[in-house]
C-alpha cells in the first residue's frame, strides 16, 4: 500500500466524486478509480457504492477513512517535527498574491520572513483574484493572499488583515490643509481610478453605493491599469483617487501625496488568505502562516485570523 493510495482514497470521500477527486489531484477519472479498485482488492471489499447520482462511502470505507484521515496528518506532523527538531525551516514557499497585497504589503513581510528563515526559498506571483484563486485550487501556490472575499467550498478563507480606502491628493492640491472630505465634495472633483474590476475600485464603489452615492463618468478623467500610475497621475495634478492607504506610505512619508479620509462612510475591507482544503500544509507554510499572524499583530494591524468557512 502506498501514501498516494491513501491520499487518492480520501480526496473520493471527501469530494463524494471519482470526477471532483481526479479534479482536485489533476490525474485522470480512470487513475482514481485504478486506486481504488488496488485497494478495494487489497482489503477484500468495496470502500464506495457507485451509481450514476453519486458516490457514497461503505461501512468498511468509513472504517478505513478513519485510519487514512490519522495516517496523513500524523505524517504531515511528522515532517513539521522533523524539521523543529533539526533546527531549521527549509524547502519552497509558492505564495500568490492580488495587486495591491503583492506590490505593497507581502514584500516587506516576506524580507522579515527571510532574516529569519534565509534557507527557505519564497517564490511570489502578482495577479489579479481570479488567478490566484485558480492558482490555489491548481495546488500551484501554497497560499494565496487577496484583496476580495472569496467563496469557493473547496478553499479555505480567513481574513488576515484590516485596509482602509482614503482619498489622495497631490501635496500641491487646494485642499492637501485639510484632513477629511465629504463624499458631495470628493464627487465634484477630477477623478483618477484603476481600471474598472480592479479591487480598490470595486470596493470604493459597492461602499458608495450602500450609501446612495455613484461615481459619475464625466468626473473620471483617466483610468489606468496599474496603482503606480495612479499615483503619478495624482502626483503630477491630474486630479484624486481613492485608494489602499497601504499604496501610498512611501508618497506619504516623502511628502508628495497627502492622504484624506472619507466623512461619514465605512471605507474600510479586509485582505484574506486561502488555501486548498486537500492539500497538506508543509513545515514551511505553516511557519509562514504562523509569522503572517505574529507579524500582524506586533504591528497591531491583525484582524481575526479565524476561518470564515471550512
Amino acid at each position: 500500500m502506498g501514501l498516494y493510495q491513501f491520499q487518492v482514497f480520501k480526496m473520493v470521500a471527501d469530494k463524494k466524486s471519482f470526477s471532483g477527486a481526479a479534479q482536485a489531484l489533476f490525474i485522470s477519472q480512470p487513475a482514481v478509480s485504478l486506486q481504488i479498485k488496488t485497494l478495494e482488492n487489497h482489503f477484500g471489499t468495496r470502500l464506495f457504492h457507485r451509481d450514476k447520482q453519486q458516490v457514497t462511502i461503505t461501512e468498511t470505507g468509513r472504517i478505513l477513512y478513519h485510519y487514512v484521515d490519522n495516517i496523513l496528518s500524523l505524517i504531515d506532523q511528522a515532517h513539521k517535527d522533523i524539521s523543529k527538531f533539526v533546527g531549521s525551516v527549509q524547502g519552497p514557499l509558492a505564495l500568490g498574491a492580488s495587486f495591491t497585497l503583492g506590490e505593497y504589503v507581502i514584500p516587506k513581510i516576506l524580507g522579515a520572513f527571510h532574516k529569519e528563515y534565509p534557507q527557505v526559498k519564497a517564490v511570489l506571483q502578482i495577479t489579479n483574484t481570479d488567478h490566484i484563486v485558480n492558482l490555489v485550487l491548481k495546488h500551484e501556490v501554497d497560499l494565496g493572499l487577496v484583496e476580495n472575499f472569496v467563496q469557493n467550498e473547496d478553499l479555505n478563507v480567513r481574513p488576515f488583515l484590516n485596509d482602509e480606502l482614503i482619498v489622495a491628493i497631490s501635496s500641491r492640491h487646494p485642499l492637501a490643509h485639510k484632513q477629511s472630505i465629504s463624499v458631495q465634495e470628493l464627487l465634484t472633483l477630477p477623478l483618477v481610478l484603476r481600471e474598472k474590476g480592479s479591487g480598490t475600485r470595486k470596493i470604493a464603489e459597492e461602499r458608495l453605493a450602500e450609501e446612495g452615492f455613484y461615481l459619475e463618468p464625466n468626473n473620471i478623467v483617466m483610468e489606468l491599469g496599474s496603482t503606480e500610475a495612479v499615483k503619478e497621475a495624482v502626483e503630477a495634478g491630474f486630479g484624486i483617487t481613492i485608494i489602499s492607504r497601504w499604496a501610498i506610505a512611501k508618497e506619504v512619508r516623502l511628502g508628495t501625496l497627502v492622504p484624506l479620509q472619507v466623512k461619514d462612510i465605512y471605507l474600510q475591507r479586509k485582505f484574506y488568505m486561502i488555501n486548498h482544503k486537500g492539500q497538506l500544509k508543509t513545515s514551511v507554510v505553516e511557519e509562514f502562516i504562523s509569522f503572517l499572524q505574529s507579524h500582524c499583530t506586533r504591528n497591531n494591524f491583525v484582524c481575526d485570523f479565524s476561518l470564515v468557512n471550512d
